[in-house]
């Protein structure tokens, strides 16, 4: 676990695991390759000389001149793909939305290096390996090169496993995942480098069998293209054997591994658990006021994170919220902390209530007749209400206050028009003119397009799922440690709100189960959010549990209301 320095700072923090994580991408790089040459020149039969040449072909001057490009691309990929997992995802509401999304500058950088990174780590492998594939092109006579078909074909497959690649992987949004228990990072390593290796063959088998069937219909005029464009020969015989066809499957399988490596050294060093300081410095680091840095969700995640872990297993730390302030006398770490913690589930609580609304049948309101003639009557006063037997005769005990003197007068007067129906009328001309816009939309496409997605929100909360987890499990063991740790009721008086405030979350959280996307049988049990949701659900509900099995006895004696208390008791029978 990293101990984060008192006058450390955001980015000095961020820059620190992103440089160790992209100097070990092109470190795994170097060593792939080394042990790339070990295989391809291998001689049992002579170990010392397969040995020596191994390591004559690597420190070789012409090797390095192949080494360097490659990679110095994967360096610059590495920078470029480090902003996915540290900065916040941007929200997109509609598809038109997400599709700019994809369309952006830098994905169209990402795009040119991956391809670009495809096709050179085929040269450089085939190129160093030696073999039938080792050029590009061979000499047919003393005059005229010929184009070396399979190592064309080769090069154009490791294209293809770029351009597979960034669309299926790039495209969709990328979640860090963070180990159940933390280990050293060359246990986490080893314990991931075998099912990365079996993982990268296995995916790579489809993209492989795709490009064998494109390149069957238009690989011929692709050949042909290049020739022409460099007045390179066609051989007498071009057959492409089966050789060729195993050698593209393992080039593929190694670009797959050589980004899952990428992606795994991202998620090794940026989930290292980071130990904050708790007291405030200006212009540095503080756990308190991390938990709520929503622009740098990494950083929120790791102190929420830290916040787990030392509610759970560090009591000299948790000391530090249990302390007064001297002179004074007052809780100013607890205070700064159960502030912050409890705005979190509040914003939480709240994004959930307002993007997984649940539409119920609402009673229709009964509409009161309205009198066309109302303003030619005197004002009612109110009348003693009949039975409901005797609703048909005339109810006597009315009582009209009709203002008549003793002579009567009669006075002729024009009834006014009834802008009512007026009214009326254009409201259901307006309801049809929009319902035929609704089906034009549909019709076109807009809404389909143009629509908000009405999950896109919900998997934005889901996505920063891990902070509710640890907060709450965090909040909640300090608070059961409190029974015996807090000497001077510190946290007792801030109880209610957060047991308050975990129930709000919990009903919240309920609604989600309602949503169908998020069921099991839409989403199935490999699906992040369906997994997310379970795991946030659960996380909430056994924080409260331990507050309740802590504080059982006293729940009675807190300023709860009813509806909180009974649903305590469903939780934990007191």
């Amino acid at each position: 676990m990293d101990r984060s320095p008192a006058t450390v700072t955001y980015k000095d923090l961020l820059l620190g695991k992103l440089s160790y994580s992209v100097i070990c991408s092109v470190l795994s790089q170097l060593v792939l390759l080394q042990v790339y040459i070990f295989f391809t020149n291998t001689n049992i039969f002579h170990p010392q000389q397969w040995i020596r040449s191994t390591f004559a072909v690597f420190a070789s001057v012409s090797t390095w001149l192949y080494v360097i490009p490659f990679v110095s691309i994967i360096f610059a990929q590495s920078i470029i793909c480090a902003k996915d997992y540290v900065l916040k995802q941007e929200y997109c509401s509609t598809r038109f939305q997400s599709f700019l999304s994809v369309l952006s500058i830098r994905n169209f950088v990402l795009l040119i290096l991956n391809v670009v990174i495809g096709a050179t780590l085929v040269w450089l492998f085939s190129s160093l390996g030696g073999g039938h594939y080792q050029s590009l092109t061979r000499n047919c006579n003393k005059l005229h090169y010929c184009l070396n078909e399979g190592s064309f074909m080769l090069i154009i497959s490791g294209i293809w496993s770029g351009l597979y690649y960034f669309t299926k992987i790039y495209v969709s949004k990328k979640h860090l995942s963070f180990p159940v228990i933390h280990q050293r990072k060359l246990l986490q390593f080893k314990a991931q480098l075998v099912p990365l290796l079996k993982e990268s063959i296995i995916s790579s088998f489809w993209p492989t069998f795709y490009f064998v069937i494109i390149y069957m219909f238009w690989g011929e005029s692709l050949a042909d293209s290049f020739r022409n464009m460099f007045s390179l020969l066609k051989e007498k015989d071009c057959y492409i054997g089966i050789q060729a066809y195993f050698c593209m499957w393992i080039f593929a399988a190694l670009y797959n591994f050589n980004m899952n490596l990428m992606q795994f050294f991202f998620n090794l060093f940026l989930t290292e658990p980071v130990e904050f300081p708790m007291q405030h410095v200006p212009n540095s680091l503080c756990l308190q006021e991390c938990l709520n840095v929503s622009e740098w969700p990494i950083i929120q995640n790791l102190a929420c994170y830290d916040l787990n872990n030392l509610a759970l297993n560090s009591k000299s730390r948790r000391q530090v919220f249990f302390t007064l302030s001297q002179p004074g006398g007052h809780p100013h770490n607890w205070n700064h902390l159960v502030e912050n913690v409890l705005k979190l589930f509040q914003e939480y609580t709240n994004q959930i209530d307002k993007s997984a609304v649940v539409t119920e049948n609402m009673p229709k309101a009964a509409l009161q007749p309205q009198n066309l003639f109302q303003h030619n009557y005197p004002a009612i006063k109110s009348a003693i209400k009949s039975p409901e037997r005797y609703q048909n005769f005339r109810n006597m005990s009315l009582m009209y206050n009709t203002g008549l003197d003793e002579e009567i007068t009669v006075e002729i007067t024009r009834v006014p028009i009834n802008w009512n129906l007026i009214q009326n009328l254009i409201d259901k001309i307006k309801q049809k003119v929009n319902s035929a816009i609704s089906v034009i939309k549909i019709l076109l496409g807009i809404n389909f397009l143009f629509g908000e997605l009405p999950q896109a929100n919900i998997q934005t909360c889901l996505a920063n799922g891990y902070v509710i987890i640890w907060a709450s499990q965090g909040i909640s063991d300090i608070v059961c440690a409190s029974l015996v740790e807090d000497q001077y009721g510190i946290v007792q008086k801030d109880l209610p709100a957060i047991i308050n405030t975990l129930v709000q979350l919990k009903h919240a959280l309920d609604k989600l189960n309602k949503i169908p996307a998020l069921t099991r049988k839409m989403a199935g049990y490999n699906d992040f959010n369906f997994k997310m949701k379970n795991a946030v659900n659960y996380a909430v509900r056994r924080s409260l549990f331990n507050i309740c099995k802590t504080f059982g006895k006293y729940l009675n004696d807190l300023p709860l209301s009813k509806d909180t208390v009974f649903y305590l008791q469903t939780l934990y029978r007191v």
